[in-house]
């Protein structure tokens, strides 16, 4: 049986000095057919708020250097009449110094998240029913202490304070919601929201989740879909629609039939927003099944509607007038100012990236959750091999070290992003993901017609097993028994493998080939030998967030449930043979994700009350603290830091976390830190008295 790297479409060499370049996808036999595409998505209007979306006085504020951070203007309520703030910045000089801006701002707007209060949760409990059969004493203190962070982290929606005119770019959600966990997040986000769940219901706090799922159900009946955010400025763009899979985790949790009759037919009407505004015909040339069969060549030609990541920004109905440069008006504005330099750096040498700027592509790309990274690069900007975007580098004349075709390009991050083009990818999670959706949707509408399959059941089925045949046509290598997204421009699988790919042995599970599976459940296991510390997204260290070194734990909770569904699938498929040594690979990672939390949280002052002491090394002044991004080194281990200042948005990490200590328990074992050793509480033992012996 050859192994993950005699197959391996996984380019798994990871730029450092003792890695070497494994074999990419291009040099597979398999040839995927070539598609062509007809666009039918509906034109998607842009946000167009005055001061939170688009216009002069984003502008002037972003590029004036007011803020280190972008976001914090687009957070600020204002403090008079939307049109009186515009009339009063007309008055300003064209060329305000930052100085008269930040004088503007103070004077018509409130700080950064005043319309956001701390809450209690009305469902509070000291006893988290996940710890239920957890006995290890580490184990049920970090749970606690987990379970704890949720106390801190309810909002609600608080604008009482703001006059008649007065504005906040806050979403009027009804509920208290989770805060994402940084200082910057002032909202919920779309798809942290599914990880954040996981946790609550395990935590046992199942109204605030009801209240949490609530808030998506009740965008999606105001805009038609759940924006990525709940800012007003996130509601022209979406994050992966994991909301059906919220639905039917709380469903399985709670068998509150109710909800899910309430909320049914708000997951159809999202699911229409991906299938009219983000979806594309697709004709292509594939071996024959059922009925034409019969046919002479064996062969038939389909039409398959698929779906992309983002909205079709080159329609007329959206207004492209940004001031003196029509890409302006495609600049995110809570990454305004470096959505700017990256469409204005192409100025200073060749033209590689600012058509994509202009097109909307990056925009776009920010719908895919896994953004920045080396994931969406155009194949027509860029190679993948020992020559990794060899033609971007050589226009801007740097020189390639052997060891990091990065490590000396300072602007890599632009070229990378510039150079995306997810309009015109077959990205195999999102479609893994509304495969998930339609089953969810078909189940769900039979249950509720007293477990009858009606018609539209069916069409909804049908809609999953053409999606599953689409995705096995043009984005499975029959070869590898791996997926990997499509281009359509170019009728080639993405040369830069993604772990995101591994979505389908979740999503499609017992739909899929029994070989294939068998090799992807190899796979896994093998890249989790390369990098116990965690799975990065791709194996290039770009810098960029996404990509190596750095791990994501929604990418850990992906793999780990294709892992389970492919050994579930397998049964006792090769007991005692080949394939048995790769049972249990889920719970391996399972236990691997936990422990680099844990080792991170331990590091940053976590302790548990007559079990732990705090880490003596301990730098950072935190109590123990979960971060939204961990990082490994060239041997693959977590990096662990005693600095906890700058976790990140972390509240997916302590949902997943709680979900794998309650999921595993039976498995999991007490964590094992590298270069960390624990310092336990010394038990002192009575010294039991002697008595002398009765005679």
């Amino acid at each position: 049986m050859k192994s993950l790297y005699q197959y391996s479409v996984l380019v798994l060499s990871v730029w450092s000095a003792s890695a070497s370049v494994a074999a990419s996808a291009a040099e597979q036999s398999y040839t995927p057919p070539t598609a062509s595409t007809k666009d039918v998505r509906l034109p998607q209007k842009r946000c167009d708020h005055p001061i939170y979306c688009d216009g002069p006085i984003l502008r002037a504020v972003q590029l004036g250097g007011v803020f280190d951070s972008d976001k914090t203007f687009v957070d600020m309520p204002t403090r008079k009449p939307v049109s009186d703030i515009v009339k009063e910045f007309g008055m300003l000089s064209a060329n305000a110094t930052t100085s008269q801006l930040a004088a503007f701002v103070e004077d018509n707007f409130y700080p950064a998240g005043s319309d956001i209060v701390e809450v209690e949760l009305e469902d509070w409990n000291d006893n988290p029913p996940f710890l239920v059969g957890i006995t290890d004493p580490v184990l049920r203190g970090y749970g606690m202490s987990l379970h704890n962070q949720w106390k801190t982290l309810g909002r609600k929606r608080d604008t009482s304070f703001l006059c008649a005119g007065c504005e906040s770019s806050l979403l009027p959600v009804k509920n208290t919601f989770i805060a994402a966990g940084s200082n910057s997040s002032r909202e919920f986000h779309y798809w942290n929201t599914y990880y954040v769940e996981l946790g609550l219901l395990k935590s046992g706090l199942f109204k605030t989740a009801k209240g949490v799922l609530q808030n998506l159900l009740d965008s999606i009946e105001q805009y038609g879909f759940v924006p990525s955010g709940g800012r007003i400025y996130y509601t022209d763009r979406t994050e992966p629609p994991l909301l059906a899979l919220m639905v039917k985790t709380y469903y399985e949790a709670t068998k509150d039939l109710a909800f899910v009759a309430q909320a049914l037919p708000l997951l159809k009407k999202e699911h229409a927003f991906w299938d009219e505004y983000r979806s594309v015909n697709v004709t292509y040339t594939r071996k024959a099944t059922g009925s034409a069969l019969s046919r002479r060549d064996n062969l038939e030609t389909v039409t398959s509607k698929t779906t992309t990541f983002g909205p079709n920004l080159f329609s007329t109905a959206i207004d492209t007038s940004g001031g003196d440069d029509s890409s302006d008006a495609y600049l995110r504005p809570e990454q305004y100012s470096s959505d700017y330099v990256l469409s204005k750096t192409a100025a200073s040498g060749p033209n590689l990236f600012s058509t994509a700027i202009n097109g909307g592509a990056l925009y776009a790309a920010t719908e895919a959750g896994t953004v920045p990274s080396v994931q969406y690069a155009s194949v027509k900007t860029a190679t993948v091999g020992p020559t990794l975007f060899a033609t971007a580098l050589r226009r801007r004349t740097l020189e390639i070290p052997s060891s990091n075709p990065f490590s000396a390009f300072t602007k890599n991050q632009l070229t990378v992003l510039g150079s995306v083009n997810i309009n015109n990818t077959i990205s195999v999670n999102l479609n893994s993901i509304l495969y998930q959706v339609e089953t969810i949707i078909a189940n769900f509408t039979s249950i509720l017609n007293n477990n009858t399959e009606n018609s539209e059941c069916l069409s909804y089925k049908k809609r999953a097993d053409d999606r599953r045949q689409m995705l096995l046509d043009l984005a499975y290598n029959p070869d590898t028994g791996m997926f990997s997204d499509y281009h359509l421009e170019s009728g080639q699988h993405s040369d830069v493998w993604s772990v995101n790919s591994l979505w389908p042995y979740w999503a499609l599970g017992d739909a899929l080939p029994a070989n294939g599976t068998q090799r992807a459940l190899e796979n896994i296991a093998q890249l989790h030998d390369r990098f116990p510390g965690g799975l990065p997204n791709t194996f290039y260290n770009t810098t960029l967030g996404w990509d190596y070194p750095h791990i994501k734990p929604p990418l850990q909770h992906m793999a780990i449930r294709s892992a389970d569904n492919a050994e579930n699938n397998l049964g006792d498929t090769g007991s005692g043979g080949y394939y048995a040594s790769y049972k249990g690979t889920a719970a391996r990672i399972a236990q691997s994700s936990i422990n680099t939390a844990f080792c991170n949280w331990y590091a940053t002052g976590g302790t548990i009350p007559g079990v732990l002491n705090a880490y003596s090394s301990n730098s950072g002044g935190s109590s123990g603290a979960s971060f939204g991004t961990y990082d490994i080194d060239s041997s693959g281990n977590v990096v662990t830091t005693t600095n906890g200042a700058s976790s990140g948005d972390f509240t997916w990490t302590t949902g997943i976390t709680i979900w794998l200590l309650d999921q595993y328990k039976s498995q999991n074992t007490i964590p094992s830190c590298p270069n960390i050793k624990l310092n336990f509480v010394n038990k002192t033992c009575k010294v039991r008295p002697k008595y002398k012996r009765r005679t």
